[in-house]
């Protein structure tokens, strides 16, 4: 696999994760904020796009397991496309204890390129419907992840 797919989707699976704990807490009426740890278990290219490597049309997933304080939390996957070289759009889906999240972010110049990705939150089901807010995301080593999770009120 092309490693600049996969560390588009390395850092589009962070913004998923960091998604994921906000909605599980509690909520005062003034947003909530969650901190999450995660880490990726799988990732590859479903589909490799002719020309060989990375181009458009390429598509490629992710997946984990979630932590909250050092305990099982839940787990997300996910899916990047790559539109052009290194810029690509991913959605992910997080499994949570009474819901599942959903979010979205773009990769590469113009969009995410830092140290620090953001992502929107999009939606949920369950305990989550509705959910809307903003993800802040960073990787730590090669598998780990750190998620900070804004959610509106």
């Amino acid at each position: 696999m092309n490693r600049s797919l996969l560390g588009l989707i390395v850092l589009a699976l962070v913004v998923a994760i960091v998604a994921i704990p906000a909605l599980a807490s509690g909520s005062d009426g003034k947003g909530r904020v969650i901190e999450l740890s995660g880490v990726t278990t799988s990732m590859g290219v479903a589909l490799d796009a002719k020309p060989k490597g990375d181009s458009a049309g390429d598509i490629g997933f992710v997946a984990g397991k979630l932590t909250k304080n050092g305990k099982p939390f839940g787990r997300f996957h996910g899916t990047c496309f790559l539109f052009a070289k290194e810029t690509s759009h991913c959605t992910f889906t997080a499994g949570l204890p009474d819901g599942q999240l959903i979010l979205e972010s773009s990769y590469g110049p113009g969009f995410n390129t830092g140290a620090t990705a953001l992502e929107a939150i999009v939606g949920g089901t369950g305990a989550y419907e509705g959910a809307r807010g903003q993800g802040r995301d960073s990787e730590v080593g090669q598998n780990g992840l750190r998620l900070h999770l804004e959610l509106l009120p």
